[in-house]
Protein backbone atom coordinates (compact mmCIF):
# COMPACT_ATOMS: atom_id res chain seq x y z
CA UNK A 1 0.00 0.00 0.00
CA UNK A 2 1.48 3.45 -0.76
CA UNK A 3 0.98 7.01 -0.02
CA UNK A 4 0.36 9.62 -2.17
CA UNK A 5 -0.47 13.77 -2.48
CA UNK A 6 -3.24 14.73 -4.04
CA UNK A 7 -5.36 17.90 -4.06
CA UNK A 8 -7.96 17.03 -1.61
CA UNK A 9 -5.57 16.72 1.34
CA UNK A 10 -1.94 15.57 2.47
CA UNK A 11 -0.53 12.11 2.28
CA UNK A 12 -3.15 9.75 1.53
CA UNK A 13 -3.07 6.02 1.53
CA UNK A 14 -3.43 4.22 -1.46
CA UNK A 15 -4.41 0.65 -2.35
CA UNK A 16 -4.00 -1.44 -5.72
CA UNK A 17 -7.54 -3.18 -7.60
CA UNK A 18 -7.72 -5.07 -10.51
CA UNK A 19 -11.55 -5.11 -12.01
CA UNK A 20 -14.05 -4.93 -14.60
CA UNK A 21 -15.81 -1.86 -15.16
CA UNK A 22 -20.02 -2.21 -14.68
CA UNK A 23 -20.99 1.22 -14.95
CA UNK A 24 -19.83 4.69 -15.57
CA UNK A 25 -22.52 8.25 -14.35
CA UNK A 26 -21.76 11.21 -14.33
CA UNK A 27 -20.78 12.57 -10.42
CA UNK A 28 -19.74 15.52 -8.85
CA UNK A 29 -17.90 18.56 -10.91
CA UNK A 30 -15.35 17.45 -13.45
CA UNK A 31 -15.68 13.99 -11.99
CA UNK A 32 -16.85 10.40 -13.09
CA UNK A 33 -18.10 7.65 -11.30
CA UNK A 34 -17.41 4.35 -11.93
CA UNK A 35 -19.17 0.88 -10.77
CA UNK A 36 -16.18 -1.82 -10.65
CA UNK A 37 -16.42 -5.17 -9.44
CA UNK A 38 -13.06 -6.06 -8.25
CA UNK A 39 -11.55 -9.34 -6.93
CA UNK A 40 -10.33 -7.60 -4.05
CA UNK A 41 -13.06 -6.11 -2.46
CA UNK A 42 -16.39 -6.86 -5.11
CA UNK A 43 -18.70 -3.97 -6.06
CA UNK A 44 -16.89 -0.66 -5.45
CA UNK A 45 -17.64 2.88 -6.38
CA UNK A 46 -15.25 5.09 -7.28
CA UNK A 47 -14.64 8.63 -8.64
CA UNK A 48 -12.24 9.17 -11.43
CA UNK A 49 -10.91 12.72 -10.93
CA UNK A 50 -11.35 14.90 -14.34
CA UNK A 51 -8.18 17.50 -14.82
CA UNK A 52 -7.69 20.27 -18.18
CA UNK A 53 -6.77 17.33 -20.37
CA UNK A 54 -9.00 14.64 -19.39
CA UNK A 55 -8.78 11.69 -17.17
CA UNK A 56 -5.03 11.72 -17.39
CA UNK A 57 -4.14 9.84 -14.42
CA UNK A 58 -3.32 6.54 -16.75
CA UNK A 59 -3.39 4.51 -20.00
CA UNK A 60 -6.60 4.11 -21.72
CA UNK A 61 -10.16 5.06 -21.63
CA UNK A 62 -13.41 3.75 -19.40
CA UNK A 63 -16.42 1.10 -20.77
CA UNK A 64 -18.72 -0.58 -19.47
CA UNK A 65 -17.31 -4.09 -19.67
CA UNK A 66 -13.09 -3.06 -19.80
CA UNK A 67 -11.04 -4.71 -17.67
CA UNK A 68 -8.94 -2.26 -14.97
CA UNK A 69 -6.67 -2.36 -13.17
CA UNK A 70 -6.09 0.68 -10.68
CA UNK A 71 -5.10 2.67 -7.50
CA UNK A 72 -7.29 4.15 -5.51
CA UNK A 73 -7.20 6.34 -1.58
CA UNK A 74 -10.31 6.93 0.38
CA UNK A 75 -11.71 10.45 1.90
CA UNK A 76 -14.65 10.47 4.49
CA UNK A 77 -15.75 7.26 2.98
CA UNK A 78 -15.52 7.87 -0.72
CA UNK A 79 -13.07 6.32 -2.88
CA UNK A 80 -10.81 8.40 -5.28
CA UNK A 81 -9.20 6.98 -8.44
CA UNK A 82 -5.70 7.66 -9.11
CA UNK A 83 -2.99 5.85 -11.42
CA UNK A 84 -5.30 3.39 -13.67
CA UNK A 85 -4.89 1.06 -17.14
CA UNK A 86 -8.06 0.41 -18.79
CA UNK A 87 -8.08 -2.40 -21.60
CA UNK A 88 -10.84 -0.71 -23.50
CA UNK A 89 -13.60 -2.74 -24.64
CA UNK A 90 -15.01 -2.69 -28.19
CA UNK A 91 -17.97 -5.09 -27.25
CA UNK A 92 -20.68 -3.02 -26.95
CA UNK A 93 -20.04 -0.72 -30.00
CA UNK A 94 -20.94 -3.71 -32.65
CA UNK A 95 -24.12 -4.39 -30.49
CA UNK A 96 -28.07 -3.32 -31.76
CA UNK A 97 -30.02 -1.58 -29.45
CA UNK A 98 -31.86 -4.34 -27.84
CA UNK A 99 -29.30 -6.25 -27.62
CA UNK A 100 -26.91 -3.23 -25.40
CA UNK A 101 -29.96 -3.27 -23.37
CA UNK A 102 -29.74 -6.84 -22.25
CA UNK A 103 -26.17 -6.20 -20.92
CA UNK A 104 -27.55 -3.02 -18.78
CA UNK A 105 -29.94 -5.87 -17.50
CA UNK A 106 -26.90 -7.97 -16.80
CA UNK A 107 -25.27 -5.49 -15.22
CA UNK A 108 -28.78 -4.05 -13.17
CA UNK A 109 -29.00 -8.02 -11.68
CA UNK A 110 -25.57 -8.05 -10.49
CA UNK A 111 -26.32 -4.33 -8.67
CA UNK A 112 -29.60 -5.32 -7.36
CA UNK A 113 -28.43 -8.92 -5.45
CA UNK A 114 -25.00 -8.57 -4.68
CA UNK A 115 -24.26 -6.54 -1.82
CA UNK A 116 -21.24 -3.92 -2.06
CA UNK A 117 -17.85 -4.57 -0.70
CA UNK A 118 -18.23 -8.06 -0.83
CA UNK A 119 -15.57 -10.10 -3.12
CA UNK A 120 -16.34 -13.61 -4.56
CA UNK A 121 -14.28 -14.99 -7.12
CA UNK A 122 -16.97 -16.80 -8.53
CA UNK A 123 -19.35 -13.55 -9.47
CA UNK A 124 -15.59 -12.08 -10.95
CA UNK A 125 -15.45 -15.07 -13.60
CA UNK A 126 -18.95 -14.91 -14.39
CA UNK A 127 -18.49 -11.38 -15.03
CA UNK A 128 -15.60 -12.16 -17.27
CA UNK A 129 -17.17 -14.81 -18.95
CA UNK A 130 -20.18 -13.01 -19.62
CA UNK A 131 -18.47 -10.09 -21.13
CA UNK A 132 -16.72 -12.04 -23.65
CA UNK A 133 -19.91 -13.97 -24.60
CA UNK A 134 -21.39 -11.09 -25.78
CA UNK A 135 -18.82 -10.56 -28.14
CA UNK A 136 -19.40 -13.67 -29.80
CA UNK A 137 -22.67 -15.58 -29.31
CA UNK A 138 -25.81 -14.41 -28.66
CA UNK A 139 -26.61 -11.24 -26.13
CA UNK A 140 -30.10 -12.47 -25.07
CA UNK A 141 -29.43 -15.87 -24.52
CA UNK A 142 -26.09 -15.52 -22.56
CA UNK A 143 -27.95 -12.95 -19.83
CA UNK A 144 -30.58 -15.60 -19.18
CA UNK A 145 -27.79 -17.89 -18.49
CA UNK A 146 -25.28 -15.52 -16.58
CA UNK A 147 -28.53 -14.02 -15.01
CA UNK A 148 -29.21 -17.55 -13.26
CA UNK A 149 -25.64 -18.52 -12.57
CA UNK A 150 -25.75 -14.56 -10.63
CA UNK A 151 -28.77 -16.05 -8.28
CA UNK A 152 -26.74 -18.89 -7.59
CA UNK A 153 -23.90 -17.65 -7.05
CA UNK A 154 -25.44 -14.78 -4.65
CA UNK A 155 -26.61 -17.85 -2.31
CA UNK A 156 -29.84 -18.24 -4.08
CA UNK A 157 -29.54 -21.55 -5.78
CA UNK A 158 -33.23 -22.41 -6.62
CA UNK A 159 -34.19 -26.97 -6.71
CA UNK A 160 -35.27 -26.95 -10.17
CA UNK A 161 -36.57 -30.65 -9.30
CA UNK A 162 -38.83 -28.97 -6.74
CA UNK A 163 -39.65 -25.47 -6.98
CA UNK A 164 -43.10 -24.50 -6.84
CA UNK A 165 -43.84 -21.56 -9.00
CA UNK A 166 -47.02 -18.89 -8.56
CA UNK A 167 -48.21 -16.60 -10.41
CA UNK A 168 -49.82 -13.09 -9.82
CA UNK A 169 -49.78 -9.40 -10.44
CA UNK A 170 -46.51 -7.48 -9.54
CA UNK A 171 -46.34 -4.22 -8.05
CA UNK A 172 -46.86 -2.65 -11.24
CA UNK A 173 -49.81 -4.78 -12.00
CA UNK A 174 -48.26 -7.07 -14.57
CA UNK A 175 -47.84 -10.40 -14.74
CA UNK A 176 -45.25 -12.28 -13.01
CA UNK A 177 -43.81 -15.19 -10.88
CA UNK A 178 -42.83 -16.14 -7.54
CA UNK A 179 -40.78 -19.06 -6.52
CA UNK A 180 -42.04 -19.78 -2.75
CA UNK A 181 -42.94 -23.14 -1.09
CA UNK A 182 -46.41 -22.31 -1.13
CA UNK A 183 -48.88 -19.00 -2.28
CA UNK A 184 -52.47 -19.65 -1.40
CA UNK A 185 -53.37 -16.79 -2.73
CA UNK A 186 -52.15 -17.60 -6.29
CA UNK A 187 -52.50 -19.34 -9.32
CA UNK A 188 -49.33 -22.36 -9.32
CA UNK A 189 -47.95 -22.67 -12.48
CA UNK A 190 -47.41 -26.28 -13.77
CA UNK A 191 -43.81 -26.81 -14.94
CA UNK A 192 -43.22 -29.51 -17.17
CA UNK A 193 -39.86 -31.74 -17.22
CA UNK A 194 -38.55 -30.31 -19.91
CA UNK A 195 -38.97 -26.60 -18.47
CA UNK A 196 -37.02 -27.91 -15.43
CA UNK A 197 -34.22 -29.74 -17.10
CA UNK A 198 -33.59 -26.61 -19.03
CA UNK A 199 -33.68 -25.03 -16.58
CA UNK A 200 -30.93 -27.14 -14.63
CA UNK A 201 -29.16 -26.67 -17.90
CA UNK A 202 -28.70 -22.90 -17.82
CA UNK A 203 -27.73 -23.11 -13.93
CA UNK A 204 -25.04 -25.62 -14.62
CA UNK A 205 -23.75 -24.39 -18.35
CA UNK A 206 -19.90 -24.44 -19.22
CA UNK A 207 -18.78 -21.06 -20.79
CA UNK A 208 -15.87 -23.30 -22.03
CA UNK A 209 -18.12 -25.13 -24.12
CA UNK A 210 -18.36 -24.69 -27.61
CA UNK A 211 -21.29 -26.97 -28.40
CA UNK A 212 -24.75 -25.84 -29.36
CA UNK A 213 -27.38 -26.42 -26.84
CA UNK A 214 -30.94 -27.04 -27.49
CA UNK A 215 -33.15 -23.60 -26.50
CA UNK A 216 -37.15 -24.46 -27.35
CA UNK A 217 -38.58 -20.53 -27.57
CA UNK A 218 -41.62 -20.91 -25.42
CA UNK A 219 -39.26 -22.40 -22.76
CA UNK A 220 -36.52 -20.43 -22.96
CA UNK A 221 -39.19 -17.41 -22.47
CA UNK A 222 -40.51 -18.42 -20.34
CA UNK A 223 -37.42 -18.77 -17.93
CA UNK A 224 -36.44 -15.24 -18.52
CA UNK A 225 -39.84 -14.05 -17.66
CA UNK A 226 -39.25 -16.19 -14.18
CA UNK A 227 -35.38 -14.97 -13.66
CA UNK A 228 -36.56 -11.50 -13.93
CA UNK A 229 -39.07 -11.95 -11.47
CA UNK A 230 -37.28 -14.24 -9.07
CA UNK A 231 -34.50 -10.91 -8.95
CA UNK A 232 -37.42 -8.42 -7.93
CA UNK A 233 -38.79 -10.86 -5.43
CA UNK A 234 -35.14 -11.52 -4.07
CA UNK A 235 -33.82 -7.43 -4.26
CA UNK A 236 -37.49 -5.95 -3.47
CA UNK A 237 -37.34 -3.52 -6.41
CA UNK A 238 -38.21 -3.65 -10.02
CA UNK A 239 -35.38 -3.80 -12.82
CA UNK A 240 -35.49 -0.83 -15.30
CA UNK A 241 -34.14 -2.35 -18.12
CA UNK A 242 -37.06 -5.24 -17.72
CA UNK A 243 -39.76 -2.52 -19.55
CA UNK A 244 -36.91 -1.76 -22.15
CA UNK A 245 -36.48 -5.19 -23.06
CA UNK A 246 -39.97 -6.10 -23.25
CA UNK A 247 -41.05 -3.23 -25.40
CA UNK A 248 -38.18 -4.23 -27.59
CA UNK A 249 -39.67 -7.67 -28.00
CA UNK A 250 -42.93 -5.49 -29.78
CA UNK A 251 -41.16 -3.84 -32.63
Amino acid sequence: MNRRTNSYGPMQKTRAYTGIILRLQKGRSRQLQLTIFTKESGILYVYAPKGKKGYNQGFGSFMVFSPITFDAWERDHVLFMGEYESHRSTILDALTWNYYVYTQMFVEMVLAIIPAGEPDERIYELIGCYSRAIASRNVRVATIIAGWQLTACAGYMPDTAAAQVYMGPGTDGRKTYYLSDEREDMQPVPLPSAVRQLWQTLLTYSWQKTDTIQLPRNQLAFLEHLLYSYVEELSGRQLKCRKLIEEGKKV
